[in-house]
């Protein structure tokens, strides 16, 4: 049954995706910054796993559907109204509150869990949407992160948590095979903000707060570089590397971030930094799951 789930939450995933490549070219479309050409790209395509987790989850358990919905109709509205990031925190917090509510009175946490669900969701959904803005970046480190999540969760018998994230995992892997380099849809905020959502309810709810904050490092070194550099600024502040003739990316100055951290001592193809970025996904990923078997 769980195997079941987990092929059709990824089918569901791809089908709808596809779906949407061809409608919203129409609707709500942006351009690839980093290609020679202007290319047209279709956005939103965190619709597709958006639909897929509140379809399949809720044959596990339908609260768990509640982070995801909740950010996703936030990134719904930022995506079409842009909201500004004072505007967006504040939804945020409202909204992990009222999670955070539900869950304590279904018994799964104490008082101090509802904060800790609010503030949870309120950081971690903005810090999955800010480490983005290359082909196959932030979808492809969200199912690296959401995959050691699983795997933490079942190492510390944490069974349902483990399978919740797998079917979150293949949902969002279905949307990665349009989103990987050369994209052919963007995931849009209301395909970011639900990661962070949902990962920081799980750590929460299992209590796994140091091997979370371990593989979340990427994330968290991204947000701080950004903000040392550049103190807090909207997505739309967010200024494009420079792409030279040889097809490389290079950083000439700016506000700092992983990636362009990155490029500043390599200059190098969109996929090759992609990549990278991807392993120290793993590498933290790897770090996190080997620290849960020791605490």
């Amino acid at each position: 049954m769980v195997v079941i789930l987990i092929i059709l939450s990824f089918l569901f995933s791809v089908v709808l995706c596809y779906f949407l490549m061809k409608k919203m070219i129409n609707y709500k479309f942006g351009y690839d910054l980093h290609k020679s050409k202007k290319v047209k790209v279709p956005e939103m395509g965190g619709l597709a796993p958006l639909f897929s987790n509140v379809l399949f989850i809720s044959f596990i358990n339908a609260i768990f559907t509640l982070p995801i919905i909740a950010s996703g109709i936030i990134g719904v509205i930022d995506d079409i109204a842009k909201l500004s990031p004072k505007e967006k925190l504040i939804l945020l917090f409202i909204s992990g509150l009222i999670i955070g509510t539900l869950f304590y009175k279904y018994s799964y946490i104490d008082l101090f869990g509802i904060f800790l669900i609010a503030i949870g969701i309120t950081i971690y959904s903005n810090l999955t949407n800010m480490l983005a803005g290359f082909n196959g970046l932030e979808i492809g480190v969200g199912v690296i992160v959401t995959i050691s999540m699983s795997i933490i969760l079942f190492l510390n018998n944490h069974i349902t948590g483990s399978i919740l994230s797998l079917i979150f995992a293949s949902s969002y892997f279905g949307l990665l095979i349009f989103n990987r380099y050369p994209a052919k849809i963007f995931p849009g905020d209301v395909g970011t903000l639900p990661i962070g959502a949902f990962l920081s309810v799980l750590a929460v709810l299992y209590k796994e707060y140091i091997p979370f904050l371990i593989i979340t490092l990427p994330y968290i070194i991204d947000a701080s570089l950004k903000y040392i550099s550049a103190g807090v600024m909207s997505r739309d502040e967010h200024k494009p590397t420079t792409l030279k003739e040889d097809g490389k990316l290079y950083y000439l100055g700016g506000y700092l971030s992983l990636p362009r951290l990155i490029l500043k001592y390599k200059p190098m193809k969109e996929y090759q930094l992609v990549l990278i970025l991807w392993i120290i996904g793993i590498f933290f990923g790897i770090l996190g799951i080997i620290t849960s078997l020791y605490i």
